[in-house]
């Protein structure tokens, strides 16, 4: 048997610290000096490291900073975010990147996704095309035109609701915050619809502790998803002895463990639950219970429809309220689209001129007007502001005429694109005309460039559910209140909490346009 010796021990450790030194500038010098992305515009330091990303995200910002950064460079196609990440803000890239066929093949969900799977893949957080296209074969259905009517009672009943709180502000007249309320709306049409019960909050008049424990679980994701260890990110990052990050990560516990409870109350009584008519109940949940892949039979596990129903409930109740908020505020600062609007609305609903009880969808979906209101508005304000990641190739790829080589992320900051000038003339200002009176190669370059549900085949796949529960609410408060904001000259500014939300509390004022009910 050989020993080595104390010296050739110490020679050892020696040589293996001043390798991983050269080793370690070696790849400083690359990265900084000779790398394809060296040549890219963008702070010298996301050259070798996140921390300026992850500066952004603390600040709440992180959209805002890549939209900062292409300002700084006119002209720029693409711009360095992070040693190997770059950001887009061109049409073609969109195309590349997201898009429908051959062209897009390679570009795989990065491992930022994978920080988002909490007790099991979602049709979010998969970054398998396989599973995915499986997942969404399943659950299709669920999202139909047909399958909204079975959600719509759902809905009406939570709006019905909603507006007799309502009803209550405008007698007296009192200012409130009405994007507060649309928080409440949400979060118990979700609790509807994905758990099977609502939370109760509108009828309480504050919200319930999940709803907090979803964003801060969000926000732990996102800070997890910088990291360079793939899976592990989310792990490495709960080691992480910092009194914020750990206040973030018991709250994504705390969020799984509820969601967890909640689903097994939801298995317990959905064979009992039905609708005053004595039909099974058919809520978005009940259709994931019983999915199966037509292709090889697979049915979601407890673990998958526990993620899908966190998954579910950070996509239909923050992007939905934050939506209809940001509605409200264009229409009253807008009052000339308002009252068209309005008039549109009088005249399809000539017996319920005054907004009594919820609007059929089935009629909304027609009004066109409401279509570009709300497009507009998700055009300058996309819930998710920053760039949904995909990794390049492995033997690289040019995006809109830029070469990024393999294993890169990148992506279109929904945030940079939709105030594109080459693409949306004005584009600081909410114009909902644009929608219809652009010609027709205008059209689809913006519509190719619309990145508020996402792009291609992995868009939000419940866009018209939320689309129909926006609308309806909208309409039913244009005809049913004269709505106005208390500060008249109110000029809003955006804070990302992970979604894109407005950065103060601002009052309205509600008067009933017709007879009391």
């Amino acid at each position: 048997m050989v020993f080595l010796s104390t010296d050739s021990n110490s020679s050892i450790a020696t040589l293996t610290v001043a390798l991983s030194i050269l080793y370690f500038i070696g790849v400083l010098i690359y990265r900084l000096f000779f790398s394809p992305l060296a040549k890219l515009p963008g702070p010298w330091l996301t050259r070798i490291s996140t921390i300026p990303e992850a500066k952004a995200l603390k600040s709440n910002r992180r959209a805002q900073w890549v939209t900062d950064l292409f300002a700084e460079n006119p002209g720029a196609v693409a711009i360095r975010t992070g040693p190997n990440s770059v950001s887009f803000n061109h049409p073609d890239a969109v195309k590349a990147i997201y898009g429908h066929g051959k062209s897009s093949d390679g570009f795989g969900k990065s491992s930022w996704y994978d920080a988002f799977s909490t007790t099991g893949e979602s049709m979010f957080s998969t970054r398998s095309k396989k599973r995915h296209a499986m997942k969404r074969r399943m659950v299709a259905h669920s999202f139909s035109t047909q399958s909204l009517l079975t959600f719509e009672p759902f809905i009406d009943k939570t709006l019905n609701k909603f507006m007799s709180k309502m009803d209550e502000f405008a007698r007296t007249q009192q200012p409130f915050d009405i994007y507060f309320w649309f928080e409440l709306f949400t979060m118990d049409l979700m609790g509807e619809l994905a758990l099977g019960d609502n939370f109760g909050v509108l009828d309480a008049g504050k919200p319930a502790r999940y709803s907090r424990l979803v964003e801060q679980s969000q926000r732990f994701a996102n800070h997890s998803g910088l990291l360079p260890f793939g899976k592990w990110n989310v792990k490495v990052l709960s080691w992480v002895p910092i009194p914020s990050i750990q206040q973030l990560y018991q709250a994504r516990l705390e969020y799984l463990e509820y969601a967890k409870n909640a689903l097994e109350k939801r298995f317990k009584e959905d064979r009992t639950q039905v609708l005053p008519s004595g039909k099974p109940r058919q809520d978005i949940m009940q259709r994931f219970i019983e999915a199966k892949d037509p292709e090889t039979g697979f049915q979601m596990d407890f673990d998958e429809l526990r993620a899908e129903t966190s998954s579910l409930m950070v996509a239909g109740a923050s992007t939905g309220s934050v939506t209809m908020n940001w509605m409200i505020y264009y229409l009253c600062k807008n009052p000339d689209v308002k009252s068209r609007l309005i008039k549109e609305l009088e005249e399809m609903f000539p017996n319920d001129r005054y907004g009594a009880k919820p609007l059929p969808f089935t009629m909304l979906n027609h009004l066109s007007l409401l279509e570009h209101a709300e497009l507009e508005v998700l055009r300058l304000h996309a819930p998710i502001g920053y760039a949904m990641p995909r990794d390049t190739p492995p033997n690289g790829a040019a995006i809109a005429g830029v070469y990024i080589p393999g294993g890169v992320a990148v992506g279109v900051p929904a945030a940079s694109i939709g105030r594109n000038s080459s693409v949306y003339p004005n584009p600081d200002a909410w114009d909902p005309d644009r929608w219809s009176n652009s010609d027709t190669n205008d059209l689809a370059i913006m519509k190719t460039c619309f990145l508020g549900f996402g792009h291609g085949s992995r868009q939000c796949i419940g866009r018209n559910v939320a689309t129909n529960f926006i609308v309806k609410m909208i309409a039913q408060l244009l005809l049913r209140y004269e709505v106005q904001l208390e500060e008249e000259g109110l000029v809003l500014g955006m804070k990302e909490f992970t979604i894109q939300k407005p950065d103060r509390k601002y009052n309205v004022v509600l008067k009933l346009r017709g007879p009391p009910n």
